[in-house]
């Protein structure tokens, strides 16, 4: 009976060995399988990776994509080719919008209110997430900008920063969001002009219309709305008279979805954008792109409105120089650098200048005392918002003057050789 028993048993345990030995038979299949076909679509996504056009520019994202990095010694040394091609394959991947989507959708499941650098906001509101400024860049900007001004002296100069909207719309960031102090840091801005420029607070034209859609919901720039206000401002510490008060508003487009709603895979809102045309007071202008050699009758392109970057409606998008001529009779001539915060800024400047000047030193290579010298400037203008001027590397090598050779002898040569210095 005990035999039988243990016969059983042991069969029993024979059986439960068996099935065990066969789950783990079929699991190490379907792992195997599993893995085929992870290694397949691996396989598929390098091939197209590799075979598909590159691209130079993102519509969605409004910048331009990180190119194949150059292979040296030196860079893999360093550890720069690394960081650069992994760059590189991050903005040429394959479906690269498609995962960045997917991405927010995880964040926003795990309850996070940042994805890739974007604060996901109340009431639908997106806002870039300030960077840490390069002191040591904004110091040689700053002291380029002073002995510019040094140069200069005749002629007032203003400096306009604007605050971005996760510093103005405090309200609207989601709930123990880190804000940085952006006045903070235009104050130490302030501080490294010292009396060469005058600065115009901006920071507290903002905060007085937060409540008002000053900034787009999905973009990183400020809206007309918000750029009127902050006309108002510059146009009083500029002493600019006759000012325009009454203006029709033209909406030109109502699904606008900016660079932030790409950046973050969040597209739930929409933004109107709006040019704002003055009643009262007539100015005909003509635009001259330098660079391209281009003459319009209108600081609008209307085909931008077809595109995926809606705000690029004011001079199509960013030129390295802009030359804006007015019927205007004002002998007031305005020399402006700037960001793209500036661009839909100049309609309110245009009727109250014979001439605006619009440079954009991260395209710009050539004289700007030559400019200054062949308009007659009166006035110069810097209009950036905080974060791009806190991080820009462009406005030193454009505004420093290069000193002249010391030997007559080399001089001479060059002037017959037919070379200029770089500005």
């Amino acid at each position: 009976m005990e035999r039988d028993q243990k016969k059983t048993d042991q069969k029993r345990i024979d059986r439960r060995k068996e099935q065990k030995r066969i789950r783990h038979k079929r699991q190490s299949e379907l792992s195997r399988r599993m893995g085929r076909i992870f290694l397949v679509i691996l396989g598929i996504f390098l091939i197209i990776n590799i075979i598909k056009p590159k691209k130079e520019f993102s519509d969605s994202e409004n910048r331009m994509l990180a190119k194949r990095p150059q292979l040296t010694w030196e860079s893999v040394k360093s550890g720069k080719y690394m960081s650069e091609f992994e760059a590189y394959v991050s903005d040429q991947f394959f479906l690269r919008n498609q995962w960045i989507s997917l991405k927010f959708y995880e964040d926003k499941l795990l309850g996070k209110k940042e994805s890739n650098g974007v604060y996901l906001g109340k009431k639908g509101y997106l806002m870039e997430k300030p960077g840490e400024p390069d002191w040591k860049n904004v110091e040689k900007n700053m002291a380029a900008i002073t002995e510019f001004a040094g140069r200069h002296m005749e002629i007032p100069m203003y400096m306009a920063l604007v605050p971005n909207a996760a510093y103005v719309l405090k309200d609207k960031m989601p709930a123990n969001a880190p804000v940085r102090d952006q006045l903070n840091d235009i104050e130490k801005v302030e501080k490294m002009a010292g009396d060469s420029v005058k600065s115009i607070d901006m920071a507290d034209a903002m905060k007085k219309h937060s409540s008002e859609e000053i900034y787009y919901k999905t973009d990183h720039h400020w809206t007309s709305l918000g750029a009127y206000y902050g006309f108002e401002k510059i146009a009083k510490d500029m002493k600019i008279d006759g000012l325009e008060t009454e203006y029709k508003v033209h909406v030109v487009s109502g699904d606008f979805q900016g660079t932030l709603a790409s950046k973050s895979g969040y597209h739930g809102s929409r933004d109107a954008v709006s040019v704002y045309e003055p009643k009262n007071l007539k100015t005909d202008y003509i635009v001259l792109y330098t660079e391209e050699g281009k003459k319009s009758t209108s600081i609008y392109d209307s085909k931008s409105l077809k595109e995926k970057d809606k705000y690029t409606v004011f001079f199509g998008g960013n030129h390295a120089r802009i030359d804006i001529s007015t019927t205007q009779m004002s002998r007031k001539n305005l020399l402006l650098f700037k960001d793209s915060y500036a661009n839909c800024m100049v309609q309110f400047l245009l009727p109250y200048y014979q001439n605006i000047i619009v440079v954009d030193p991260r395209y710009f290579y050539d004289s700007v005392d030559s400019i200054i010298d062949s308009y007659g400037i009166t006035d110069v203008l810097f209009l950036y918002n905080v974060n791009t001027f806190l991080g820009d590397n462009s406005i030193a090598d454009v505004l420093i003057q290069e000193e002249p050779e010391e030997d007559s002898q080399d001089s001479e040569e060059s002037r017959e050789d037919g070379q200029e210095e770089d500005v």
